[in-house]
């Protein structure tokens, strides 16, 4: 007995094949297509993300330079300030320290032409006596030379503190003034503070 055999395909089956191998293969071509616009779009949005928080951090960081270079200036402008009146505090006092002593002088010159002693211990004094025996005469006579002494160095010291001062003065804004100029600064202050001294004091 013969085995049956499989039915031939007709041009018909060939046709739906094909039709249904085609649909396959567009719908694949459509599903890859999909994905390639998705992933398109993905990194689309991610590009504007990272430009969008490349722009915050810039702006960010523009704000905070800003910021620093504001107080800084307004730091830099209030210790000018300050510097200023401590510099002009200084000089007055100095000035009207240079006074009193001018005045002292010729109060002391005056009691000492009247027979009038000068004491040799601080604080120094000029005392009167109604009558003057020869050794209190010739400390009558030496109080003249030493109260010119006296103020001959009290005049010298206020001098040299009031060079001093302005020589400080001076050299810190020089010194910042080349820190500026070199770039050295960069938001920082290259502070020097006048310091007080003991030869800028009475």
């Amino acid at each position: 007995m013969a085995e049956p055999t499989e039915p031939r395909p007709t041009a018909r089956d060939d046709d739906a094949s094909k039709s249904r191998h085609r649909r396959m293969f567009a719908g694949l071509l459509g599903t890859l297509k999909q994905s390639k616009t998705k992933n398109d779009n993905e990194k689309d949005v991610m590009a504007k993300r990272k430009s969008i928080e490349e722009a915050v951090v810039g702006k960010n960081e523009e704000i905070s330079r800003e910021l620093r270079e504001a107080q800084f200036k307004a730091f830099v402008e209030k210790r000018d300030v300050d510097e200023k009146i401590k510099f002009d505090l200084d000089m007055k006092y100095k000035e009207t320290e240079k006074a009193f002593i001018e005045v002292q002088y010729e109060e002391w010159k005056n009691l000492i032409s009247a027979g009038g002693i000068l004491t040799t211990t601080e604080p120094m004094l000029v005392y009167t006596l109604n009558t003057h025996t020869p050794e209190t005469q010739a400390k009558a006579q030496t109080s003249a030379a030493r109260l010119e002494n006296w103020k001959t160095q009290q005049l010298e010291r206020i001098e040299n503190a009031i060079n001093t001062i302005i020589r400080r003065r001076e050299e810190t804004a020089a010194r910042r003034e080349k820190a500026r100029t070199q770039g050295e600064e960069n938001g920082e202050d290259v502070d020097v503070e006048l310091e007080d001294h003991e030869e800028l004091t009475l």
